[in-house]
């Protein structure tokens, strides 16, 4: 009898043994390892870092006898972490840095120190993780020591734009855009955004631009149309571009390219007044004649000259030069008065910018009083004749009725 409830005591014992360690799996993993630098050169130190986490939200044990059953979190005891670098790379410090439990969803990132062999190839030192009541965890590193050994082939954007001229301040600048992927993956889900908010330069109709894919080698044409201030000063202009894509693999790839924009301004000359000296001329008199000139465009005028085809005598050329954006400048003529009357005349304006040599045309009138002699000539002889009348009237008329 003693024997046989000996019996029972050892199962029941084995059995309250298998209930608490059975439901325990090990959740200990290796999230993501990196190597700094990515490659190595021979004999060069470098770190490896490894994340190791518990990938399980919960971990319990079951315990039960004869009266109570109770049931407890258990936590995957670590008792020993070793970067083991296989005779090939030496392990310089990090092992053994790290031993406890690690909760559920909780993770520890652990450093090593390395150096890298004399040859270069691609080597693989391996962490091992030992867990307690649990197997161990193995996980190879690769360390490149000087091996051109691309990554994962990805996308790239290159971003060209259509020469068009220069840009004119205060006009609407439009430009063909190409996107190329020169990658050798699929680019998705492409962004391309103005970045900054520049008081020069707006956008017309959208500042964002999206493409839904580019495979390898392909290409498309966005329009950017953008207004200009005509504050703008002649100058290189870069607008920035924000662009965004996904590559194959999901992750989200960021850079920035900018748009060249060549600014010059645009002379644009008229007339703003035309005074003569004396103000009314008379015929056969010389007199002077200014006309002001200006410049209502967005760049300087140089080399200006002006000239009239009036058919008078004297200076009817001037050269004026240089005459900046809202600025004004004098023509002056000097000329000998003719007849009078009204003369059509046609002024000529000549000038240049960065955009080349400009000529403009004016027609005008200018007036010309009458200097003739005919009316005083009759006005002096209006006044003889009334003056003859009278002596008439009291010599030769009141004498004959005096003596009548």
């Amino acid at each position: 009898m003693i024997r046989y409830v000996c019996v029972l005591c050892i199962c029941a014992a084995a059995l309250t043994g298998i209930a608490a360690g059975g439901l325990y799996e090990p959740t200990v993993t290796a999230t993501e390892s990196t190597v700094t630098p990515a490659v190595l050169m021979p004999g060069d130190t470098g770190m490896i870092t490894v994340t190791l986490k518990n990938t399980a939200q919960s971990s319990t044990a079951t315990m039960s006898d004869t009266q109570i059953t109770t049931q407890t979190d258990v936590n995957p005891t670590i008792t020993s972490v070793f970067l083991d670098g296989r005779n090939e790379i030496d392990v310089l410090g990090g092992n053994s840095q790290f031993t406890g439990d690690l909760g559920p969803g909780q993770e520890v990132t652990l450093s090593f120190l390395i150096r890298a062999p004399e040859k270069a190839g691609i080597y693989f030192p391996v962490l091992r993780v030992r867990v307690r009541g649990a197997e161990g965890l193995t996980y190879p590193v690769p360390v490149n020591v000087n091996m051109p050994i691309a990554t994962l082939s990805t996308a790239t954007l290159v971003l060209t734009q259509e020469e068009n001229g220069y840009v004119v301040p205060g006009e609407t600048v439009r430009r063909n855009v190409t996107v190329t992927n020169s990658g050798r993956s699929a680019a998705d889900d492409i962004r391309i955004r103005i970045a900054d908010d520049n008081p020069f330069f707006g956008p017309l109709e959208t500042g964002t631009f999206y493409l839904k894919s580019l495979a390898p080698g392909q290409s498309e044409v966005i329009l950017v149309s953008l207004v200009t201030s005509r504050s703008l000063e002649n100058s290189v202009q870069e607008i920035p571009l924000d662009i965004s894509y996904a590559v194959v693999d999901g992750v989200p790839v960021t850079q920035r390219d900018s748009l060249t924009l060549d600014v010059h301004g645009h002379a644009e000359l008229s007339i703003a007044s035309v005074r003569t000296d004396p103000a009314r001329i008379a015929g056969g008199e010389s007199f002077e004649m200014t006309i002001r000139l200006e410049n209502t465009g967005t760049d300087e005028a140089i080399s200006t000259t002006a000239n009239i085809d009036l058919p008078f005598e004297g200076t009817k050329e001037a050269f004026i030069g240089k005459i900046k954006p809202n600025n004004d400048a004098p023509a002056v003529f000097s000329l000998d008065g003719g007849t009078g009357g009204d003369y059509p005349y046609t002024l000529t304006v000549i000038w240049e910018d960065d955009w080349g040599v400009h000529t403009e045309s004016f027609d005008l009138t200018l007036s010309v009083k009458t200097n003739d002699s005919t009316v005083a000539i009759a006005g002096f002889l209006i006044i003889l004749i009334l003056a003859a009348g009278g002596a008439y009237y009291f010599l030769v008329y009141r004498k004959k009725a005096g003596q009548a």
